[in-house]
C-alpha cells in the first residue's frame, strides 16, 4: 500500500510542477508517464490480491481509488497535450483553436466529476482547463479589441484561478508565506483590482510564491493579459478611474507591468515625438473606438486612412500627420505580418526629406506598436540600437512572448 501511495504522490507532483512537459519525458510519441500509468492498475492489482493480510472490502476499496486516478490521470496527458501546443506555432497563435481543444477535455473532466472523485487533483485538473479556456479566450477578445469579453474572461479566469489557490493553500507545501496585496487608492481602482488583477510578481519574489507551478505560470499568463488589455483600453478605463477620484496613477498601481510607465519614461530619455499603437481594422471583426457598442446600433466600417485608428498615443495626441506615411512603410516592410514571435528586429525607415525616423513592429494580428522621432539634425546611417532593444523588449512583453515561451524552459 506504501508504494501504491508513493506512485501517487510522485504524479501528483510531476503534475503540480509542470515537470511532465519537459521533454526528457516524451522520448516517443506515446511519453513514459503515460505508459507507467496505463500500465499502473494491472500491475498493482496483482500485488494487492496476492496480499493475504489484506481483506476484499481493501482490495475493492484500493481498486477503486486507483481507477479514479486513472481516469484523472489521463485527463492530465490532455492537459499536457495543450500546453504542449500552446508554443507549438507562435507566429500565428489560434486563440480559438485552442479553446476549442480545450473545452472538449474540460466537459469531459467535469461529467467524471473529478472533483468529487479526487479532491484536491480533480478540482486541480478541472480549474487548469476551465481557467485555461477562460485566458485564451479574454487573449483573443483584447486582440480583437473588445473590452467587454476582454473584461467578462479575464475576472472569470481570475476567479476560477483564485479559487484553486484557496484550495491549494490548505494543503501541506514545504514552505508557507503570507502574500498580502497593497491596498488601492481610489473607489475604481479597487473595483480593478479585485476584478482582474493578480498580486504584484514582485511582492511574490521577495515572499515567497508557495503555489505549484502551474498555477504560478496561469497567474503570470493572467497578469500579462491584465497589463496588456490595460494599455490597449487605457482611455476607456482612465475615463472611468477619474470618475471616482482617481487618476492614471491609480490606474496603473495595481497592475504587474506598467506599460505606460515604461513608455513614458523611455520617451523622456530618448526625446521621441510619439509612441503608439496602432489598429489595424480587418473585414469580419467589427471595430468600436471604445471597445463596445450598445445592442442595436448599426456597424460602419472604417473606410480609407479611418481604418487605421490609434488605440494608445503618448502622448495623447494622436499623430495624425504622420498616419498615411506609417500606413505606406507598413504595407511596404511588412508583408508577411510577422510579429515578436518570428521577427527578432523592429522594422526601420528614414524619412530623408523631412527628417523623420519610424520604428514599428506588429504586437498582434491587428496592433502595430510605433516609435516616431520627428525632424533629426542629422540623418542616421542605420537604426539607433538602443531604440531596437527597447522597442523589441516592450514587444516581447506586451505580446506575451515571454510568458508563452517559458513553457518551453
Amino acid at each position: 500500500l506504501g508504494s501504491i501511495l508513493q506512485t501517487l504522490t510522485k504524479c501528483e507532483q510531476s503534475y503540480t510542477s509542470l515537470d511532465y512537459l519537459k521533454t526528457k519525458l516524451f522520448r516517443r510519441k506515446e511519453d513514459v508517464s503515460f505508459y507507467y500509468i496505463s500500465h499502473m492498475h494491472y500491475q498493482y492489482s496483482n500485488i494487492i490480491i496476492g496480499n493475504s493480510t489484506i481483506t476484499n472490502r481493501d482490495v475493492s476499496l484500493i481498486i477503486q481509488i486507483i481507477q479514479k486516478f486513472l481516469s484523472c490521470s489521463f485527463k492530465v496527458q490532455f492537459v499536457s497535450f495543450s500546453y504542449r501546443s500552446i508554443p507549438t506555432h507562435f507566429s500565428n497563435i489560434n486563440d480559438e483553436k485552442i479553446v476549442n481543444d480545450i473545452e472538449p477535455v474540460r466537459s469531459k473532466a467535469e461529467e467524471h466529476r473529478l472533483n468529487e472523485k479526487l479532491g484536491p487533483l480533480g478540482i486541480g485538473v478541472e480549474s487548469e482547463l476551465k481557467i485555461l479556456k477562460y485566458l485564451f479566450m479574454a487573449r483573443k477578445a483584447i486582440v480583437t479589441y473588445n473590452f467587454k469579453n476582454s473584461a467578462i474572461f479575464l475576472y472569470t479566469a481570475k476567479s476560477n484561478l483564485s479559487s484553486w489557490r484557496e484550495v491549494c493553500s490548505k494543503q501541506v507545501y514545504p514552505e508557507k508565506s503570507s502574500n498580502r496585496s497593497e491596498e488601492p487608492t481610489s473607489a475604481f481602482s479597487f473595483a480593478i483590482s479585485n476584478f482582474f488583477s493578480s498580486e504584484k510578481q514582485s511582492k511574490q519574489v521577495k515572499r515567497g510564491n508557495d503555489s505549484p507551478n502551474n498555477i504560478q505560470w496561469l497567474e503570470k499568463l493572467l497578469s500579462n493579459l491584465t497589463s496588456r488589455m490595460t494599455l490597449y483600453f487605457m482611455h476607456v478605463l482612465l475615463e472611468r478611474e477619474t470618475i471616482f477620484g482617481g487618476d492614471i496613477r491609480s490606474l496603473w498601481r495595481k497592475v504587474d507591468t506598467d506599460y505606460h510607465g515604461m513608455i513614458r519614461n523611455y520617451q523622456n530619455k530618448s526625446g521621441a515625438f510619439s509612441i503608439s499603437l496602432l489598429y489595424e481594422v480587418s473585414n469580419d471583426i467589427p471595430f468600436y473606438p471604445q471597445g463596445y457598442v450598445g445592442s442595436g446600433v448599426q456597424y460602419n466600417k472604417p473606410t480609407g486612412i479611418n481604418s487605421f485608428p490609434w488605440i494608445y498615443c503618448s502622448p495623447k495626441e494622436k499623430p495624425e500627420n504622420h498616419l498615411p506615411n506609417i500606413i505606406s512603410i507598413m504595407q511596404d516592410k511588412d508583408p508577411n505580418r510577422e510579429t515578436p514571435f518570428s521577427r527578432t528586429t523592429p522594422h526601420y525607415f528614414h524619412d530623408i526629406t523631412v527628417g523623420n525616423s519610424y520604428y514599428f513592429i506588429r504586437i498582434d494580428e491587428f496592433v502595430s506598436l510605433v516609435i516616431i522621432f520627428e525632424k533629426q539634425e542629422k540623418q542616421p546611417k542605420q537604426p539607433d540600437n538602443n531604440v531596437l532593444e527597447f522597442i523589441m523588449d516592450l514587444a516581447s512583453k506586451l505580446s506575451g512572448k515571454e510568458v508563452l515561451e517559458s513553457l518551453n524552459n
